[in-house]
């Protein structure tokens, strides 16, 4: 018969219930667990279903933090990146939880086309896996193009340029994504319509042609000297001209500032 001992001194003794707990043995002996015991088992309990918590990385979250990555390194270079994952297929498991992933900078940033990241997955805190991922990048700019043919040296106004979507083939692309780079500037040379603009097809506009009728300037001090005189070249703001003055037919070099208007130096 099991011993009633530890039951007298449960009805006796106030308060030993809190303390421990009677449990009888196989062999009808009593064994005792205290409470702080059952507490330290509970802990170990908890600890162990924390540690089985396991998040899916897949494809999608995978290509939204590299989508997020490449925008933010690559600014106003171009407007909109797409990523498309090639490699992991399937999706990957990470323990500890609710997941975050950050891309790993590489001393060498490649840049479209095929490519290799890694990707680091961090869990309540902790880097639980580094990810090797494999994704093709393609990017798309806002091109300025013309919309019809312009002449060299025509002037360039708002109602020739319009904007397409274009996609590229390296981030450092040499086209023109602002209109009011072009406004105002002319043709360097004959540009078909839709010709995406790059800098070297436009440039500031001749203020000044071959044959125009200009006022020549000279200044020194307080003292200035005006003369009329025909240009032998055409200019822009700031260029130097070869000037003919028209009443003694001397030819002088002369800095274009203005429509009209050369300054010469004496």
């Amino acid at each position: 018969m099991p011993s009633l001992l530890p039951i007298l001194i449960m009805l006796l003794l106030p308060g030993v219930s809190d303390v421990a707990t009677a449990i009888a043995g196989p062999n009808g002996d009593s064994r005792a667990t205290s409470s702080a015991s059952r507490s330290q088992i509970h802990r170990a309990a908890d600890t162990v279903v924390d540690r089985g918590v396991v998040s899916e990385v897949n494809a999608e979250l995978i290509r939204k933090a590299i989508q997020k990555h490449l925008e933010s390194e690559w600014g106003r270079k171009v407007k909109t990146v797409h990523v498309t994952i090639l490699e992991p297929a399937d999706p990957v498991m990470i323990p500890g939880g609710t997941v975050e992933l950050s891309i790993i900078p590489t001393p060498l940033e490649e840049g479209l086309g095929r490519r290799m990241f890694h990707v680091e997955a961090v869990a309540n805190g902790k880097s639980r896996k580094t990810i090797q991922v494999v994704a093709d990048i393609a990017a798309m700019v806002d091109a300025v193009v013309v919309t019809r043919f312009l002449k060299a040296d025509e002037l360039i106004d708002m109602g020739d340029l319009k904007t397409v979507g274009m996609r590229i083939h390296q981030v450092n692309h040499p086209f023109i994504t602002d209109q009011g780079e072009v406004i105002g500037k002319s043709a360097s040379r004959p540009l078909p319509p839709d010709t995406p603009l790059r800098p070297a097809f436009v440039k500031l506009p001749l203020v000044i042609k071959k044959g125009d009728r200009v006022l020549i300037e000279a200044r020194r001090g307080g003292l200035s000297i005006r003369a009329y005189g025909v240009t032998k070249s055409s200019g822009q703001v700031g260029q130097t001209v070869m000037v003919a003055n028209l009443d003694s037919g001397r030819e002088l070099r002369a800095k274009v500032v203005a429509p009209s208007l050369v300054e010469v130096d004496f």
